[in-house]
């Protein structure tokens, strides 16, 4: 049971695709009409038609030399560009000693799961603990095996960022920055982690990081600064010094652009400084401008205005003094 990564299978049952049927919008692909039918009222493909790449069309999966498979563009991708948008095949808890095994009665989607690192291993809780992605904010939620995203390689700064949504059941991969035709599309396993706890992770995991930031120690320090001023802002502000607080968060965004991350990471922080400005007269309109903004990120990162995190920061861009800090104004 040999699996082929430029084999074409069903969006919606994962069958092989024999005679493939077209969305008649985009290139994604169907076993029959009533798969076609299924994804576009169940699977939510009406939202995401024509927005999204789609497998041996915007992207494939490949040789990545040491790293084994990897995931490579067909085309350029544009910023804030949803790279995949797929639904877990695989789901459970914890490390994995529940889970959801349905879709592994199909041959397609065992031959890809079973061919998931480590390699050497046949137990599926093995590839579950080393490639499952959270299907929320943080574990509690569960976590998911994927087909494709699965395949996707780690870089300590990456050129995507991914998120899931719940109301739709799916993983969505965002493109951090403009990606051309031919990269290999990757992102941070260890966001969140300064230097040595990102090497530290990476070990654990059973290889060793050689992106830009693990060779340049000059790009490792701009990705620990990060953490710092992301913290910066909220103690500066919670301790009533609202302008440092405002010029930490303006040199993250400056990092933020040196280092071309994600919109997602814009978004928190133009929130974080609109709570903090709006605390103070003098700085109010500041505030209204930075929620403004997040509103604008957010809309490109989450890519739907039905979206509960896009709703928030519209709310407030429209309306600021309904956030609770506005009535501690001074």
């Amino acid at each position: 049971m040999q699996y082929d990564a430029k084999e074409r299978i069903c969006a919606w049952c994962y069958v092989l695709v024999e005679d493939m049927k077209k969305c008649a919008d985009c290139s994604r692909a169907y076993c029959s009409r009533d798969c076609q039918i299924k994804d576009w009222k169940v699977g939510h493909h009406k939202t995401w038609c024509g927005k999204a790449g789609e497998k041996c069309v915007d992207y494939e999966i490949r040789d990545a030399g040491e790293k084994g498979l990897g995931l490579f563009t067909l085309r350029d991708f544009e910023r804030g560009e949803k790279i995949l948008v797929e639904r877990p095949v695989v789901t459970g808890h914890g490390t994995g000693q529940s889970l959801n095994r349905d879709q592994l009665k199909i041959e397609s989607v065992m031959k890809a799961t079973m061919a998931l690192a480590p390699i050497e291993s046949a137990s599926l809780h093995e590839k579950f603990l080393v490639n499952a992605a959270a299907l929320g904010d943080t574990d509690q939620e569960g976590k998911g095996l994927f087909l494709n995203f699965s395949r996707i390689n780690h870089d300590c700064i990456g050129n995507s960022t991914h998120y899931y949504d719940p109301d739709f059941g799916l993983k969505l991969l965002v493109a951090n920055h403009d990606i051309p035709k031919g990269a290999e599309v990757t992102f941070s396993y260890t966001s969140n982690k300064k230097t040595q706890e990102r090497a530290l992770m990476m070990s654990f995991r059973g290889f060793q990081c050689t992106c830009i930031a693990c060779k340049n120690q000059a790009v490792a320090n701009k990705l620990d600064r990060v953490l710092d001023l992301d913290k910066k802002i909220m103690d500066l502000g919670c301790r009533g010094k609202t302008e440092q607080a405002i010029r930490a968060g303006t040199a993250l965004l400056k990092l933020y652009d040196d280092l071309q991350l994600s919109d997602f990471q814009r978004v928190r922080t133009y929130y974080d400084l609109f709570q903090v400005a709006i605390t103070k007269q003098k700085t109010v309109r500041e505030g209204q401008r930075f929620i403004q903004e997040g509103y604008k990120h957010a809309l490109q990162f989450y890519g739907r205005e039905t979206h509960p995190e896009v709703q928030k920061y519209k709310q407030y861009a429209q309306k600021p003094s309904l956030h609770r800090n506005y009535r501690c104004i001074n």
